[in-house]
Formats: structure tokens, C-alpha cells, sequence
């Protein structure tokens, strides 16, 4: 049996895999694909676009052979194990999405853990962005942030002066706006110390990313309305 392929009218995304000479090719759903390649879901229909194996999905070949080259004729169980050791072709377009969504990321936990040493402020997102423009870096679509991450700094040192580091904030609040000040920072970091005092006020020391300092002492003036005693930070 053929399935028509609609090249002309949509492009897809393929997972194929070699085997005893033979290319086994399943269509897939990208973000699903990933995810079932990575453990995050278990059933693999979730992540194809259609059902079946295939020779050639540009034709609509399907493959035959199927319980010689893998022991089994369970589709399902084939598709899961061209996924995961496969290799995934993505359209340009969707590569592209992943990229800057990717970047974004990047761009995300520079602004909110690293400093200028020679201000010791936070970096703006839009000064971070400016300077990967400027060193052309290419982002990693199937890698995670956190793994690229050393090799985005090593590349923007040069032109943009980063330091990563952690920032510690201790104050008071009054008894009327304890709660509050609680609520505004603490999914901000880890608090060290969190005591309510007899009346009601608020001791606290919390432990921040240096780019979040500015952020959280905003946070705590606007929920205290300015009642809030910062001795260290």
C-alpha cells in the first residue's frame, strides 16, 4: 500500500534510521519527536504525524522486512526505536523556530545571573542580544541552554564584559506587609532565613542571581510600599 506524499503542498519532518543497508523512515511531530527521544513522553503515536514505516516517505513507499531487521513486526515499537536512534530531519523553517527560542533562552539566564564587573549592574536583555548579533554565533536547536551556555560567554567576553555571581539581600518589613514582601520575592531565589517576629514583622536574608538584585529590591519596595529596611546587599 502507497500513501500519497504532498511534498508540494506541506513540508514534514522525518526520523530514519539504517539498518542492514535499508533506510526505515517515520514522519513525525517535532516537539513530540524530541520529547519522546529525551524520556519526557512514553507512547510514541503521540509523537508521529501519521502511522507506518517507511522506504521512502517522499513516495509513500512502505518498508517491508520489517521482523528480519528488527526482530519484531510491532510498528509502534520500530517507530519508537527509529526515533530515538535515528536521525531526526527538521524543515528549515522549524529549525529555525528552535534557534531563536533557543536564543532566547540564552539570553534569559545571562540577564538574570550575570553582572558587568565594570558597573556591577545587570545586563539588559536588549544589550545581550545586540552583542550576540555582533559575534554571529550559531545556537544549538537540540542542545539545552544550560549546555551552551559556557560557550555563549567564552564568545561574548571579548565584546561584552560578564560576570556570573550570586547576590545576598537581608532586610525588615513591618507587620503589615510581611506577607506580601514574602510573596513578591521569594520565587525569586533561595531564602536563607525567613523569621516572623512576635508582632508580626518580617526578618529575612535570600539568596538571589546577581542580575535579579535591582529586581527583587523593586519587588520589595512595591509591596511594602517603600516599609522595608535593607541592611545588606
Amino acid at each position: 500500500m502507497r500513501i500519497v506524499y504532498e511534498q508540494k503542498k506541506k513540508q514534514h519532518h522525518i526520523a530514519s534510521l539504517k539498518r542492514n543497508g535499508q533506510t526505515f523512515e517515520v514522519l513525525i511531530i517535532p516537539d513530540k519527536a524530541i520529547a519522546f527521544k529525551k524520556g519526557q513522553i512514553n507512547d510514541v503515536k503521540e509523537a508521529l504525524e501519521i502511522e507506518g514505516i517507511f522506504k521512502d516517505v517522499k513516495t509513500g513507499e512502505r518498508s517491508g522486512n520489517l521482523k528480519e531487521v528488527f526482530g519484531t513486526d510491532n510498528e509502534d515499537q520500530i517507530s519508537g526505536q527509529i526515533i530515538k536512534e535515528g536521525n531526526m530531519q527538521f524543515t528549515t523553517e522549524y529549525k529555525r523556530e528552535l534557534q531563536e527560542q533557543k536564543k532566547k533562552e540564552i539570553i534569559s539566564i545571562i540577564s538574570r545571573q550575570g553582572i558587568d564587573p565594570r558597573t556591577n549592574l545587570p545586563i539588559p536583555g536588549t544589550r545581550i542580544e545586540l552583542a550576540l548579533e555582533q559575534i554571529k554565533i550559531n545556537f544549538d536547536p537540540f542542545k539545552s541552554a544550560e549546555e551552551q551556555i559556557e560557550t555563549v560567554l567564552d564568545a561574548l567576553r571579548p565584546v561584552l564584559p560578564i560576570r556570573f555571581e550570586e547576590a545576598t539581600i537581608e532586610g525588615y518589613t513591618g507587620p503589615k506587609y510581611g506577607g506580601k514582601a514574602h510573596n513578591a520575592v521569594a520565587r525569586f531565589g533561595k531564602m536563607i532565613k525567613s523569621d516572623w517576629m512576635s508582632d508580626g514583622s518580617w526578618h529575612f536574608i535570600i539568596k538571589i542571581p546577581g542580575g535579579l538584585k535591582e529586581e527583587v529590591i523593586k519587588a520589595l519596595n512595591e509591596a511594602t510600599h517603600g516599609e522595608v529596611n535593607i541592611t545588606q546587599r
